[in-house]
C-alpha cells in the first residue's frame, strides 16, 4: 500500500514539472494570425455615428432680478421670437418711477412775474405818438402822459409751466421705464424651449440664464478627421463629388460638411456636419448614421473587419511576441475590409483574428 501511495506521488510531482517545463517553453500562448499595416491608395468613404444637436440655440437672460409672477413655458412649447414668456414683479420700479414723475412735475413749474402795460418800455400810443410827431404836442406833454400811463400800470405773479427738470432727475425715469419694460421676459428667437433654470425657485436673476430656446432646424454634428484629408475634402467640394448624408436606416437627409477654421491641431481637423430639418423628422439627441462619400482616393490602412476591437482598437504584435494595442480612426467599410484613416503606422503586424481575453503584453505565438 505504501509503495503504491509512493507511486502516485511520484506521477504527481512528474505531471507538475512537465507542466512548468510546458510554460517555460511557451506551450500554451495563443496562436494569432498576423498582416502587416501597409497604406493603400482608395475611393475614401468615411462612416460614422453622430448626434445632431440644434445649430441655433439661445439663452433667455432676464436683465432685472425679482419674483416671477407669472406661469414659465415647460420644456418642448414652441415659441415665437418677441412672445412674452413670463413676468417679473415690476411693483418697486413702478413705485419709484411714480415718485420721479411727480420730482419731475414739480421742478417743471416755474414763477414769472408779468407787469403789465406802461411798465419798462415805452407805450407806443398811436394817437400820442401821431401828436408828438405833427408837433400838436411837446415832448413833455406827450412824457407826462406817458408817466401818468406808467403810474396805473400792475404787476401780477403768474405761476407756469413748460420749464425744464434736471437732467439727473430724467436719466433715472428712463433707466427705471426701461427696467420696467425689461420685467417683461421676451423670446428672442423662434424655436422650442430646450431647458428651464428659474421653475423651482420661481425667481428670475439678472444675468443669469432662466431658460433656453433651440431651432429644430437646421440640425448638426461635430466629427474629427485627420488633417492630411483636408486636402481630399477641399478637392472633393471643388470636383464637386462630394456627398454627405445621414440616415437612420430608413429616411435619408443631405447634409453640407465644414471645416471648422482655428479648430483642432496639426493632427487633427474639426469639421461641422449640418442638415435642414424643417419638418422635425431629424430627433435631436438621437444617433444617426453619417456616410461622407468623397469621390477621392486617399491613403488608408485596409485591414479584415473582425480585426476591430470594441472602443474602436485594433491588437499588433509587438517584436518581442507580446501583444500592444492601437487607438484608430475607421472609415467606411470596402467588402469585408474596414478603412482605417490614422492610428496605425506602416509595417505595424496587426492581428486580424484577435482571440477574446488579449491583453497589453500577452505573448503569442504568430502563424
Amino acid at each position: 500500500m505504501k509503495i503504491q501511495m509512493t507511486r502516485a506521488v511520484r506521477l504527481m510531482c512528474m505531471m507538475a514539472v512537465t507542466a512548468v517545463v510546458l510554460g517555460v517553453s511557451g506551450c500554451g500562448k495563443p496562436s494569432v494570425s498576423v498582416e502587416p499595416a501597409s497604406l493603400s491608395e482608395v475611393p475614401l468613404t468615411i462612416e460614422q455615428t453622430v448626434t445632431p444637436e440644434a445649430a441655433h440655440s439661445a439663452p433667455v437672460i432676464p436683465m432685472v432680478t425679482g419674483k416671477i409672477q407669472s406661469g414659465i413655458p415647460d420644456v418642448g412649447t414652441k415659441v415665437k421670437a418677441g412672445q412674452v414668456l413670463f413676468q417679473v414683479d415690476s411693483s418697486k420700479y413702478q413705485a419709484q418711477a411714480a415718485g420721479l414723475r411727480a420730482q419731475i412735475a414739480a421742478s417743471a413749474k416755474r414763477t414769472v412775474t408779468v407787469q403789465s402795460a406802461g411798465g419798462g418800455a415805452p407805450i407806443d400810443n398811436s394817437m400820442e405818438a401821431s401828436l408828438l410827431k405833427q408837433g400838436i404836442i411837446t415832448r413833455a406833454e406827450y412824457n407826462r402822459i406817458k408817466g401818468r400811463n406808467a403810474s396805473t400800470a400792475s404787476s401780477q405773479t403768474v405761476t407756469t409751466t413748460g420749464g425744464v427738470a434736471p437732467a439727473g432727475l430724467t436719466a433715472s425715469l428712463q433707466s427705471l421705464e426701461k427696467a420696467i419694460a425689461d420685467c417683461s421676459i421676451r423670446a428672442p428667437i423662434d424655436g422650442v424651449v430646450s431647458a428651464v433654470y428659474a421653475a423651482n425657485d420661481k425667481m428670475a436673476v439678472a444675468g443669469k440664464p432662466a431658460l433656453i430656446i433651440r431651432q429644430d432646424s437646421p440640425v448638426a454634428a461635430n466629427l474629427e478627421l485627420p488633417a492630411r484629408l483636408d486636402k481630399v475634402m477641399d478637392k472633393a467640394k471643388d470636383t464637386k463629388t462630394l456627398t454627405v448624408t445621414l440616415t437612420d436606416g430608413k429616411n435619408i437627409w443631405y447634409a453640407e460638411l465644414t471645416r471648422q477654421e482655428g479648430q483642432g491641431d496639426k493632427e487633427i481637423s474639426a469639421y461641422r456636419v449640418q442638415a435642414d430639418n424643417p419638418d422635425g423628422q431629424i430627433v435631436i439627441g438621437k444617433n444617426y448614421k453619417l456616410r461622407i462619400e468623397t469621390g477621392q482616393d486617399a491613403p488608408c490602412f485596409i485591414v479584415p473587419s473582425k480585426a476591430i476591437l470594441p472602443n474602436s482598437q485594433v491588437a499588433i504584435v509587438t517584436a518581442d511576441n507580446l501583444i500592444d494595442f492601437r487607438t484608430v480612426v475607421t472609415a467606411g467599410k470596402v467588402g469585408n475590409n474596414v478603412l482605417i484613416l490614422s492610428g496605425l503606422k506602416e509595417g505595424e503586424q496587426v492581428v486580424t483574428n484577435p482571440p477574446e481575453g488579449l491583453e497589453i503584453g500577452t505573448p503569442v505565438d504568430v502563424q
